[in-house]
């Protein structure tokens, strides 16, 4: 019962059963038998918080399988964003505590092991944000002086050494926050976020010097020199109040569009002509024309209505229990990650809908640190009076972290002086969507074609109920109580990669908070299907005091990455996640599905060969689909095959009386994994 129990659960359950168990035993069973069994049940326990503290995964199936581990000793931020270099099965992890790139060998995903690390300190860097790989160079984001000075990004080989035409970096715009190679390898490209010093200065007045233009940095490495092209937003100062309305957020006091546009995370289209750029603070996309180099435009996400059925939340921190429901809120989608993939000629984009926000105590409408009715004081003023109670009730949303101030239109309709709000904004949506990029009239869009909904947080109620919405604590090193991160912004989707193996399209997609990875099929991209869950982290461990060791496991992912089984140590397919507040790279694989052998092969014969009868296995492979391939050899050896995608499978060859055939039956995945039934011999006689 006990196992069963921690197979399923976790180590939690498992001790609480344990708990109620020994209470039981305490009120039906003699004294020295309570101490025996209860002894006994003590040991076990033990066992197993030393085998997870071992590294054992706590939730696993049959899309995921841990490998192994890099242990970057470093704890907190030791680990953030990965790369991955296939020549070399080597790792290029950012480690944000020494300021340096861990090199770090792969070949055995089981047991990695540190090569060397790259320090940039000598080149005046302050912080490493970012890391690429691709066809052996290695590109590096990287803060200069402060986040308001511009940045660089600096290219190396796959040993660590920076390439000689680009010995001191290349100049791009101020705080590159995510670096990336196009497909074709022709360019490297950053998003530097250009954030503001602070908005809280003397009498609301923002020097420009405070707050740098965001930008996109596109670097042509096949150059002899290589040079960026940094493109900025000042082509839309004009239509801040049309962003506002779309959909999307200009909020900054006395800043431009081009200042308050923070870029985020870029994904270039498989076809390396179009780059997308998450602009996550302002609740938009844009889209680049690498050809061009030029931005086409900028498109507005607008909101997730959260009260509808399948799209609810918990918002409630204080019920300690995980209540998933239709909310009155309205969610602002404020991605951070962005992959992009490609079907029927058109490119999908798929974001990781974290929300983020602007904790500065003097910007309303920006910060997700203070509940809807203490943001403003006035709020019963300007709320509509239908809904203020709703929305500042703890029974209703008054525990969630929201902004009553819309950032776009109230039904359709311009915000002004007069407006009454009648939602509140909350930030992020707890999901992952996908969206078609359209052109439009000559404009480029985004259409939002699928929204996991509420699908998330309930995985992280369904395989993790007694950690739900869970945090860590940074100070003590331990987690926090269930319900922790409710009122905020739940398991938050962080990161997310797309990938191919095995004849479908798979998608990762990583819970910052929750500390999982969910894994989905993502061939039909406008109904992705739901694979696998895993999270690898120890609540019993300790990210402070168990850095060197990880005895908490993987706590908080941050990067990830997906390596085709073409590239890969193992040949099958993996997907490597950063976690950033343990400090650890876990490496997990994709097994690859074999379909089941077909059974009940029968043979007979007849004047145009054999005829052979089976029955069919309802397992396909990871395809969804095989063939069945009959092979069969005469006496004289000559081999007679034929394939069908049902039984039987008939096989025309020739019979020559009282002479014996061996045929065997195989079932083939579309993937090409294949399961042979074991071979018969036919005798038989025209």
């Amino acid at each position: 019962m006990f196992t069963k129990s921690l197979r399923c659960c976790g180590t939690e359950i498992y001790l609480a059963l344990l708990h109620t168990f020994i209470i039981s035993l305490v009120k039906h069973l003699k004294p020295t038998l309570i101490l025996t069994v209860t002894a006994s049940l003590l040991l076990s326990a033990t066992s197993l918080l030393t085998a997870q503290s071992a590294g054992a995964a706590t939730e696993t199936g049959a899309g995921l399988k841990f490998l192994g581990r890099w242990i970057s000793g470093s704890g907190i931020g030791g680990a953030e964003i990965s790369a991955y270099d296939a020549a070399t099965s080597r790792l290029y992890v950012t480690n944000g505590t020494t300021n340096q790139i861990d090199i770090v060998d792969i070949s055995n995903p089981k047991a990695p092991k540190k090569v060397k690390s790259l320090d940039l300190a000598s080149k005046g860097v302050t912080g490493i944000q970012s890391v690429a790989a691709k066809n052996g160079t290695i590109a590096i984001a990287a803060s200069m002086t402060s986040a308001q000075a511009p940045g660089k990004v600096f290219l190396a080989d796959t040993d660590g050494e920076l390439l000689e035409s680009a010995p001191n970096g290349v100049d791009v715009g101020s705080l590159p926050d995510h670096v990336t190679f196009s497909p074709d390898g022709q360019f490297v490209l950053s998003a530097n976020e250009g954030e503001p010093k602070s908005y809280c200065l003397t009498n609301g007045t923002l020097p420009t010097t405070t707050d740098p233009n965001g930008s996109v940095s596109i670097i042509d490495i096949s150059a002899a020199t290589p040079v960026a092209t940094t493109l900025t937003f000042e082509a839309f100062n004009e239509r801040a109040s049309a962003i506002a309305f779309e959909g999307g957020r200009i909020f900054g006091p006395n800043a431009t569009v081009a200042q308050d546009l923070e870029p985020e995370y870029i994904s270039v289209s498989p076809d390396s002509k179009y780059a997308f750029v998450t602009l996550q603070e302002n609740n938009m996309i844009a889209t680049i024309d690498l050809a061009t180099k030029a931005v086409l435009n900028l498109t507005a996400l607008g909101y997730k209505d959260h009260s509808k059925d399948g799209k609810g939340l918990d918002s409630n921190n204080k019920d300690l229990a995980a209540v998933i429901a239709p909310k009155s809120t309205m969610g602002m989608y404020l991605p951070d990650a962005i992959a992009s993939t490609r079907a029927g000629g058109v490119n999908y984009l798929f974001t990781a809908n974290e929300g983020d926000s602007r904790s500065y105590p003097c910007v309303k409408g920006g910060t997700d640190t203070t509940k809807i009715q203490d943001e403003d004081a006035s709020f019963s003023k300007i709320a509509d009076s239908s809904v203020a109670s709703t929305l500042t009730a703890d029974a209703g949303i008054g525990q969630l972290k929201t902004t009553p101030f819309a950032p776009a239109s109230v039904a359709g309709s311009p915000v002004t002086s007069s407006t009454k709000v009648k939602s509140a904004y909350s930030f992020g949506t707890r999901s992952f969507s996908v969206w078609k990029s359209n052109t439009v009239s000559g404009i480029f869009k985004a259409d939002l074609v699928y929204d996991s909904g509420d699908l998330l947080e309930n995985l992280a109620k369904e395989k993790r109920g007694n950690l739900f919405n869970a945090d860590w604590d940074t100070t003590t090193g331990a987690i926090k109580a269930i319900d922790a991160r409710s009122a905020s912004k739940g398991p938050e989707p962080e990161g997310i990669a797309i990938g191919s193996a095995y004849g479908l399209k798979w998608m990762a997609v990583t819970l910052e908070r929750d500390g999982g990875v969910a894994l989905f099929d993502v061939t039909n991209p406008v109904v992705p299907s739901y694979v696998d869950y895993i999270n690898t982290s120890i609540p019993t461990g300790n990210i402070v005091t168990g850095k060197a060791t990880a005895t908490a496991g993987d706590v908080s992912p941050e990067g990830v990455m997906f390596v085709q089984p073409l590239d890969s140590p193992t040949a099958t397919a993996l997907v490597i996640v950063s976690y950033e507040l343990s400090g650890t790279v876990a490496i997990y694989e994709i097994p690859s599905k074999r379909p089941h052998a077909p059974t009940g092969m029968k043979i007979s014969v007849n004047d145009k060969g054999l005829k052979v009868n089976f029955t069919a296995s309802k397992i396909k492979g990871w395809s969804g689909s095989a063939e069945y391939v009959a092979v069969c050899t005469s006496v004289t050896g000559t081999r007679y095959t034929a394939t069908s995608s049902k039984s039987p499978v008939v096989v025309k060859m020739p019979f020559t009386a009282k002479r014996s055939y061996r045929c065997t039956l195989q079932a083939k995945s579309t993937s090409g994994n294949s399961a042979i039934l074991t071979s018969k011999t036919v005798y038989g006689s025209k």
